[in-house]
């Protein structure tokens, strides 16, 4: 089945989400703890994540089920107009029954009363899925959630659950609305995700089969990839001790870099501004989001090096194993900087961006998987055209998730395309 269009995915540049208001976005010291990495960075104990052996012995997996959360059980779990939020589940069969895939969506923010306004119904309410709750609904996911063993060799027949993506607020926020605020009053919406991902969660352990799992792959792709990072250490906990949990994230990997000046075609010696949608302090004030309680509780919840995806990565305060998925020249973090259109100029400048990213990631610690492709591209493992097609230094990248995910012990995936 051919993939459908995606929804707008984002992804920031440097921190964890900054975006153009109600467009898409998505988006330090080294930290003692860590839990199943490789030796090799100072303070990380070593790795104690079991190898996986990938048994496919069961029937095609048949359609997703929809479900909406019960918001009488978990109160404030709803979208950014207050109807309750969903996740779509597609039960896994034979031995991959007990592996599970959970991805969250992306699909930008939104921190001003216009920009949310302006969110499609699709990325701010589930009133436009017109199903009831356990029925089934055609998605057609692509890559890394395909059905097809043709495209997904390794997961294809593993329980899938995807989170629909409806707070405008890469998962991380809990700020309910005013009743009868108006649109231009952002008190209007509800930010919700972080409330959203522990109901869902919960849901999957009550009455899905979660609590039975025996692997665990938590993910997502732009803004879904920050959330990633805002939810999955607090997600591992939340499961039982023995489950085998790794994570991966997609399109929210950019490097703090000068925007492009159009005047000179060259990196702008202006200091970017520190209020405006793009800001961690508007995010917060709207928002008041939640992310990693180990970097918040050692630096503080404001604080840039919790909220800026590689100062955060450099922490070691995510512990749990992770695949960082990397388009160097990414559209939407280029978009961040000031690039709208690919001339000569914008051209230049975003391979200087990228020569500048693939200095940057062999400093990434040796505790995270890596696979960086020299695209434009934003987002690649939902997209099985880019799934199954791309390749770096003669590796798929769907074969250096597999083999990661297989063994995250062993010497780690380092692939960058030095193009």
């Amino acid at each position: 089945m051919p993939d459908p269009p995606l929804p707008a995915d984002g992804g920031s540049v440097s921190d964890a989400g900054a975006a153009t208001d109600g467009g898409p976005d998505d988006g330090g010291a080294t930290g003692p703890r860590d839990a199943g990495q490789p030796e090799g960075d100072a303070g990380v104990p070593s790795c104690t994540v079991a190898p996986a052996s990938l048994v496919h012995d069961g029937p095609l997996p048949g359609p997703n089920i929809v479900r909406f959360i019960d918001t009488t059980r978990y109160p404030g779990a709803v979208c950014n107009d207050g109807t309750p939020a969903a996740y779509f589940i597609r039960p896994g069969t034979g031995d991959a029954a007990r592996r599970w895939v959970i991805y969250l969506e992306g699909g930008g923010s939104c921190s001003r009363p216009e920009g949310c306004a302006r969110r499609p119904l699709s990325l701010s309410s589930t009133a436009g899925i017109n199903r009831t709750d356990g029925q089934t609904i055609a998605l057609g996911q692509g890559g890394i959630a395909s059905s097809d063993p043709a495209v997904n060799p390794d997961f294809y027949d593993a329980t899938t659950v995807q989170l629909n993506y409806c707070s405008s607020d890469l998962w991380s926020g809990d700020v309910g609305a005013t009743p009868g605020a108006p649109e231009t009053d952002l008190r209007h919406w509800h930010f919700r995700g972080k409330r959203i991902v522990r109901a869902v969660i919960a849901e999957l352990l009550r009455r899905e089969g979660l609590a039975t799992a025996r692997e665990v792959f938590f993910m997502g792709s732009s803004a879904g990839g920050a959330g990633t990072l805002a939810n999955i250490d607090e997600t591992r906990a939340a499961l039982p001790a023995g489950v085998r949990f790794v994570g991966l994230i997609d399109g929210i990997y950019g490097i703090e870099y000068a925007p492009f000046d159009p005047a000179t075609g060259l990196e702008s010696t202006t200091e970017p501004p520190t209020t405006g949608p793009s800001s961690i302090a508007e995010r917060f004030d709207a928002w008041r989001p939640e992310g990693d309680a180990s970097c918040a509780a050692r630096y503080g919840a404001m604080d840039p090096t919790c909220n800026v995806v590689p100062r955060l990565l450099a922490t070691n305060e995510i512990e749990t194993p992770l695949f960082v998925i990397d388009s160097q020249m990414d559209s939407n973090q280029l978009k961040d900087l000031g690039v709208t259109q690919m001339t000569p100029a914008t051209t230049a400048f975003a391979q200087r961006y990228a020569a500048a990213k693939r200095a940057r990631l062999p400093s990434l610690s040796q505790r995270y998987g890596l696979y960086s492709f020299s695209s434009t591209e934003h987002v690649l493992i939902n997209k099985s055209p880019f799934w199954t097609g791309t390749t770096v230094a003669g590796t798929a990248l769907r074969a250096a998730v597999g083999q990661w995910y297989q063994n995250p012990c062993a010497p780690p995936v380092r692939i960058i395309d030095q193009r």
